[in-house]
């Protein structure tokens, strides 16, 4: 029989749930400005889960992505294989959604469908909006405020991963930026509320692009997007070049 005192116990290392679900947002028909409320660009790509570590060490451990299905999505992005290293802590569970774009910024749906079957292609980007866990604690009770606080003070823009920045109160602002820009729409979130798994619910609010208007690019702004953007090589960076013509804190993603 084995001496059980020479059996070596990790139990130093922190722990990820298994089976969370995204959280979900109820459609809106129109924009709105809130003090209560964060409003964050959304660009309608996969909604997934990065589950990072766990790891002796920061920075170290594998990932696993895993959409709002629970289907795994590690395979299919090998890109995604060293995010842990963007990540200051042990493990974590982060929130956002994957998007391949071009070189405007803006999400090209054809070739993530051609990257989740199996195909080579331009780099996915995963555009980071919450973090649930972290250092083996959960943090889903806590409000959105401290959780994207936490996500700027641990997660590093990189090439395949940022941090999605956010604008307090300015929903219409940041609206009609989205429609000139020719992204999918905006998130609107309550500040103080908690994260609720697998929920739809009201203290999320989706607003599409096309709800004030056509949501086609302008004609003015596509010639205004156009100046002096990097090809897709990797996959944040037209994501970036887009956020900065946005009006959101730069200091968010950089």
């Amino acid at each position: 029989m084995t001496d059980q005192l020479t059996l070596r116990l990790d139990t130093d290392l922190p722990n990820l749930p298994e089976g969370l679900r995204p959280m979900l947002a109820r459609p809106l028909a129109e924009p709105f400005d809130s003090a209560h409320h964060l409003f964050e660009p959304s660009w309608g790509g996969l909604r997934a889960l990065a589950f990072v570590g766990p790891a002796e060490t920061q920075g170290g451990g594998g990932v696993r992505i895993v959409d709002v299905e629970g289907v795994d999505r590690t395979a299919a992005f090998p890109e995604l294989a060293g995010l842990a290293v963007r990540v200051d802590a042990r493990s974590a569970i982060l929130d956002g959604e994957l998007v391949v774009v071009d070189a405007m910024g803006r999400a090209d749906a054809g070739e993530l469908a051609r990257r989740l079957d199996g195909a080579a292609g331009r780099p996915v980007a995963y555009l980071v909006f919450d973090l649930l866990h972290v250092d083996g604690r959960s943090i889903l009770s806590w409000p959105l405020s401290r959780r994207r606080e936490t996500l700027r003070r641990i997660l590093h823009a990189g090439d395949e991963v940022v941090a999605v920045p956010a604008i307090p109160g300015e929903g219409r602002a940041l609206h009609d930026a989205a429609v000139g820009q020719g992204i999918a729409g905006i998130m609107a979130r309550q500040t103080a509320g908690p994260y609720l798994p697998g929920i739809r619910s009201r203290l999320w609010r989706f607003i599409a692009a096309g709800v004030s208007g056509s949501g086609s690019l302008p004609e003015e702004a596509a010639d205004a997007a156009a100046v002096d953007l990097p090809a897709p090589s990797s996959g944040a960076a037209p994501v970036l070049a887009l956020i900065r013509r946005l009006p959101l804190d730069d200091g968010d993603f950089g």
